[in-house]
């Protein structure tokens, strides 16, 4: 073999050499956590809503975070919940580091909303808040954490739904039990549209009740008290949900996630609406969770999940 020959082979074996035991150069990827997040409470925001049969305005709190992800946030309270509860709260930080716009805001009568009393709100007065800040404070498209109630009237509004404990029609149980807690005397006058104060820790422990002009209170450490009357239970009963199986029509994914130990509203109660959802529905149980979702284990599942559900609309819509 010719001095050239050998000199090219051992060039050819150095190269080799080169490249077996140099450590390959990580690819570059755009960081997951890059955007930054805001420790100062956002600005207090109002949407007005004038009411069409009486004229009354009422002002609806909210706090926006922009972000530059196509699908943003929306946080629909549940029941006697607001802007400043837990999980809204938990979500500001996430959707600033995440880069999700996001909206959180008081429903009429709770928090920071004006016009509306405690004793004169109702869940029909709730629904138009929800719809309303769906509307005229979000664009586009969004991943709507809580409810399902206005997927059908606003399909364009929606691209996918996440339910955290839901406690869909818990107006029928919840009202078994506060009747059945009634002295004869107090359930003559709750029929008659009379309040009473009622201190509440959970849907199955209510305490005696004490009269009290105007209302029913019911207390939960994480939302304090709520007066409520018969014609509360009557609104929510014009909006409960089919419990048959496919007759909920939801054209976007929904992920549900609930604690088995959840004492006020039993995890079991997510089964039914499992099935009457129909499309592409998941359900997650945490075994540790009660119904708040508010330990760290809860709140790193409930992040999980907007964050695959992000990724799979995004994926979707391309």
């Amino acid at each position: 073999m010719s001095m050239n020959k050998l000199q090219c082979l051992a060039s050819s074996l150095a190269a080799s050499r080169r490249l077996l035991t140099t450590p390959r150069r990580p690819a570059l990827r755009p960081p997951l956590r890059a955007f930054h997040v805001s420790t100062s409470e956002p600005e207090t925001l109002f949407h007005e809503v004038k009411d069409g049969a009486s004229g009354k305005v009422r002002r609806l709190a909210y706090h926006r975070v922009s972000g530059p992800r196509r699908h943003g946030l929306i946080y629909i309270p549940g029941f006697m919940a607001h802007k400043g509860g837990g999980k809204p709260l938990a979500l500001h930080p996430f959707s600033q580091k995440y880069g999700f716009p996001y909206v959180r805001y008081d429903p009429s009568g709770l928090g920071e909303s004006e016009g509306v009393k405690k004793t004169e709100t109702r869940f029909s007065l709730w629904l138009e808040d929800a719809q309303e800040m769906l509307l005229n404070a979000t664009d586009g498209p969004q991943i709507v954490v809580i409810t399902c109630h206005l997927v059908q009237r606003h399909p364009e509004k929606f691209a996918g739904i996440l339910m955290l404990a839901p406690g869909i029609n818990f107006h029928s149980r919840y009202e078994k039990v506060l009747r059945s807690q009634l002295t004869p005397e107090l359930l003559q006058k709750f029929e008659a549209g009379m309040y009473y104060r009622l201190l509440r820790r959970r849907v199955n422990e209510v305490r005696r009740p004490m009269i009290r002009c105007g209302a029913v209170s019911l207390y939960a450490p994480d939302y304090g008290e709520f007066p409520i009357t018969k014609g509360h239970f009557e609104d929510m009963k014009k909006f409960a949900l089919s419990r048959e199986p496919d007759q909920i029509p939801v054209p976007v994914p929904v992920r549900i996630i609930h604690g088995v130990k959840d004492k006020d509203v039993p995890h079991t109660e997510s089964l039914p609406l499992l099935h009457s959802l129909e499309g592409d529905v998941h359900l997650t149980f945490l075994k540790h969770a009660g119904h708040t979702l508010l330990d760290p284990a809860s709140l790193e599942v409930i992040y999980d999940a907007i964050l695959k559900l992000a990724l799979e609309v995004d994926q979707g819509a391309k």
